[in-house]
């Protein structure tokens, strides 16, 4: 890179352009963050790469990855956006009005169950505040990815982060249609689980198919199971379940209506696990922004009368 070259402020937008790029690997991605087309991504890159006098990114039909000069700049560049950001929200902070975007990382069973019912609510209260959810079933890394905050049971929280409780503790439940049932006799043990269909969920980023959950003697245990269908939604695999077709093991609360109402009928309840409680972590609370703490402190606030009334 040019030693003498100086930030030029029109450089700020081939910057994020880059950011994004690299963070995605992927420039369709990228666009759609930004709101650009792919092509005017494109053009912006190059425009910089010729700029800088270096080549950011290696580019091929089917992928986007960073050069060593890009890899090189691109932590400067995330510190200083960063920076950025922080003084904007600052300002936004110092005239009383949370604004800005807040990702958060989390499971789609965490979007369902403790944020879906409280979107439009909190939305009415802070209009400036924007939502981003980056519905995951693995264990992102909100740090790499520039999240603001995570959800995740409190015994999967990384010690140096900061984590507040949201929900209560759950229970993980196996459930089915009482036609079901009718057709097929209730399972009185786990080993009988072996003659039933079961839904089983592949997890998207390893492309692992998960085991069944259960407790016995007080001690946890996982259990291998068959079946027909394999989803890789918690959607998909209650509505399986819902219509008669398969078992699944599912959280308690996402079927509660369900079962309240009897569309849903559980099994081998003395078998059924303990989940942790779901909580918000992130890396720490210094220079918090706004947007960022009247997010924490309403979904906590939330789920208290939630909790209270339960």
């Amino acid at each position: 890179m040019k030693p003498d070259l100086q930030i030029d402020p029109a450089l700020l937008p081939a910057l994020a352009t880059f950011e994004c790029v690299a963070r995605h690997a992927n420039f369709t991605r990228a666009a759609a963050e930004m709101g650009f087309s792919p092509s005017a991504l494109s053009q912006s890159i190059r425009a910089l790469e010729k700029r800088l006098g270096v080549r950011l990114l290696a580019r091929t039909t089917r992928r986007v990855s960073l050069t060593e000069e890009g890899a090189c700049i691109l932590d400067g560049v995330r510190r200083g956006l960063a920076e950025l950001g922080g003084a904007l929200s600052a300002l936004a902070d110092a005239r009383g009005q949370p604004s800005g975007r807040v990702r958060i990382a989390l499971s789609r069973i965490a979007y369902a169950d403790l944020f879906s019912p409280h979107v439009v609510d909190f939305s009415a209260r802070y209009p400036g505040i924007g939502l981003e959810f980056y519905l995951d079933d693995g264990l992102t890394d909100i740090v790499a990815g520039r999240f603001d905050v995570g959800v995740r049971l409190g015994n999967s929280i990384e010690a140096d982060m900061v984590a507040v409780p949201l929900s209560r503790p759950s229970r993980m439940v196996i459930v089915g249609t009482r036609d079901y049932f009718a057709r097929n006799p209730a399972p009185r043990s786990p080993e009988d689980l072996a003659a039933h269909d079961c839904v089983r969920f592949r997890f998207t980023t390893s492309g692992r198919l998960a085991r069944w959950d259960l407790q016995r003697d007080g001690g946890l245990f996982e259990l291998e199971v068959s079946g027909r269908f394999i989803v890789n939604d918690f959607v998909a695999e209650l509505d399986l379940a819902r219509r008669g077709l398969a078992l699944a093991q599912v959280v308690e609360s996402t079927a509660a209506d369900d079962i309240q109402a009897g569309r849903l009928v559980t099994a081998l309840d003395e078998y059924a696990p303990t989940l942790g409680a779901a909580h918000l972590y992130f890396p720490g609370t210094t220079h918090m922004p706004a947007r960022l703490r009247v997010f924490i402190d309403y979904f906590q606030a939330a789920h208290a009368a939630r909790r209270a009334a339960a």
